[in-house]
């Protein structure tokens, strides 16, 4: 839906302005059998590119503004430094579908370093409020349609596209075309998005087939363009998406047979355990809801003291519904109040319009402990190592495995990840609509929570 929202807003923005690009267009002709094959390697070479600089080009009210970033495509992921509308600049990071923005940090940017954190996240496009956050959306999103995993239809470039104009760029010939932008798309969702659709740019090209230049119509009378500053070098190391984004990039494979047993033993080891818990989780466009507190799967109880843009509640959860207590106080008391509690049992028709995503982890949290082990077979064959964070020392696998019935999903795209340390549950991640949710988890030994009669008598 993220491809399908992208074209129809460059549709949208037709192709009025192509005349606006930089230089004297000369006359168009048809593309040359090597040229239609330079256009269909194009996306196939940057996939499999080093990350590279960027300089963008974007028109905003009347006046272009000049962005630097770097991009990831085998990600994918942006990181830019960009104005912030009131006189100074923010940080921003992107993947497919969803932006994420911070505090302005100069010296982390110019060493290519990604503050860890103070990010919130917004969605593509229906999450921009401004011109320059949609015109930014628009041109990002772009971006990440220039690559792939193998090379485009040469015979159907030779159809669909022109050679427009030759020229120089960083010292470098270049030929430019103008194309569709090249996207793989679910058929009816395009249609029923926009049926008549079949948005352009222009690609200039050297003659190794290295994209140079990138220019797309973003709404405004010049065209947004993006040079690739290939000659620029830096470490790329620090370049990874933050927590909220989904982290370092993850290449799944099976699990070994003691990663099986360990998984296996993970949710029996909880049985008789309780841990402190720290919550994150994006519940809006540039909104995250924050908590402490602890889970005691002794008696199957969380009980947390949370923050959001509504101010901050107590939860209390157990199998059976959970309850809330608005509180101004920003301490979670030892021992729940008694009274003034508002109670939800799961079984009530509407609990669904209370049910957000702090509460889908905090019972993903819940689950997270079983009287027995799990089937190691059914492990081993249903579980995915992600990838491996810590040291050599001391390695974070991130896993992720189906609990309690979970829908399947391809490797890499379950709704939930797991973060195993020392043989131990230390993480859980949860995606969402806004980002990934995590719950840090620690495990230390808690006095029983004492849940209020009246709250107990309905929620188990």
């Amino acid at each position: 839906m993220w491809v399908v929202a992208i074209i129809a807003a460059v549709a949208v923005a037709g192709w009025f302005a192509v005349s606006c690009s930089p230089g004297n267009s000369q006359a168009e002709r048809p593309v040359s059998d090597e040229e239609a094959a330079l256009l269909a390697g194009m996306r196939q070479k940057n996939h499999e590119a080093a990350p590279v600089a960027l300089r963008m080009s974007l028109p905003v009210e009347g006046e272009t503004l000049t962005v630097d970033g770097y991009l990831d495509w085998q990600v994918p992921m942006a990181y830019a430094r960009v104005p912030d509308g009131a006189g100074g600049y923010e940080l921003v990071q992107a993947v497919p579908g969803l932006i994420a923005t911070s505090a302005d940090d100069e010296p982390a940017f110019a060493e290519v370093r990604v503050p860890e954190d103070g990010w919130t996240t917004r969605a593509m496009l229906s999450g921009a409020g401004t011109q320059l956050e949609t015109t930014l959306d628009i041109l990002v999103s772009s971006l990440f349609t220039l690559t792939a995993e193998a090379a485009d239809d040469p015979a159907k470039l030779a159809e669909d596209a022109v050679w427009r104009e030759e020229g120089i760029i960083d010292g470098e010939a270049v030929d430019s075309f103008r194309a569709p932008i090249m996207v793989e798309t679910d058929e009816q969702a395009s249609e029923s998005a926009a049926p008549e659709a079949a948005p352009e740019a222009l690609y200039s090209l050297d003659g190794d087939g290295n994209l140079r230049r990138f220019q797309v119509n973003t709404g405004a009378e010049n065209l947004s363009a993006v040079d690739f500053l290939r000659e620029v070098s830096f470490d790329a190391a620090g370049l990874v998406p933050v927590d909220l984004l989904g982290g370092p990039q993850i290449a799944p494979e099976a699990v070994d047979e003691d990663l099986a047993g360990t998984i296996a033993d993970l949710r029996a080891k909880n049985w008789s355990e309780s841990a402190e818990v720290a919550l994150s989780v994006p519940v809006g466009d540039d909104q995250v809801a924050t908590g402490t507190g602890s889970v005691d799967w002794r008696t199957m109880t969380a009980y947390l003291h949370l923050s959001d843009a509504n101010g901050q509640r107590l939860l209390l959860a157990r199998p059976g519904g959970f309850a809330t207590l608005a509180v101004e106080d920003g301490e979670l008391p030892e021992t729940p109040p008694t009274e003034g509690w508002e109670i939800h049992e799961l079984t009530d028709e509407d609990v669904s319009s209370s049910f957000g995503a702090v509460e889908s982890l905090v019972y993903r949290l819940l689950e997270m402990a079983a009287e027995e082990s799990d089937d190691e077979d059914a492990i081993a064959e249903q579980a995915w190592l992600l990838r491996t964070d810590g040291t050599e020392d001391e390695p974070v696998s991130i896993v992720e495995f189906p609990v309690n019935g979970d829908a399947a999903a391809e490797p890499g795209r379950s709704a939930y990840r797991y973060h195993v340390a020392d043989e131990r549950l230390t993480e859980v991640e949860m995606m969402t609509y806004y980002g990934v949710a995590s719950a840090d988890v620690d495990y230390e030994d808690y006095p029983m929570v004492p849940v209020p009669a009246a709250v107990e008598e309905r929620i188990g």
